[in-house]
């Protein structure tokens, strides 16, 4: 069906002018977020010596932190003992340890990573955890 030269007009424009509403709200929208944010800003000069001291991060060495490479995966360990108690376990046994806990994998993804049934895994974190425990607490 061929619609005529005005019928053809009459649609540019209307199409024209929704693509226009929606831009003009979109703009609308953006600059009430920006407002909102804007109210809920604070400069750092303007913060209290007790909120910035919150804020502040020590700077840690890389001499103070151990580095486990887990399956490709830096995991970086601030306290000597843990670390140290975590290398006496092995490789295969901190690696369980390490993606369950610092990288909150699930048994079944460590399963996967590992090349072990899960229940294999779920088994081997639950003794491993409590002989780190166990070391930990001597």
């Amino acid at each position: 069906m061929e619609l005529s030269l005005s019928q053809q007009t009459t649609i540019r424009y209307q199409f024209e002018f929704f693509c226009k509403k929606v831009i003009d709200g979109e703009r609308c929208d953006y600059l009430r977020e920006l407002t909102r944010r804007a109210s809920r800003e604070i400069s750092f000069s303007d913060l209290s010596e007790t909120w910035l001291e919150h804020l502040m991060i020590e700077s840690l060495c890389p001499v103070e932190q151990y580095r486990f490479n887990v399956c490709g995966y830096p995991v970086f360990i601030q306290s000597d003992r843990l670390a140290e108690a975590l290398l006496d376990m092995g490789a295969e046994t901190y690696s369980i340890l390490l993606l369950a806990y610092c990288l909150e994998f699930s048994d079944r993804e460590i399963g996967v990573l590992l090349g072990q049934a899960r229940s294999s895994v779920q088994r081997r974190r639950q003794q491993s955890l409590a002989e780190l425990k166990s070391k930990l607490r001597r």
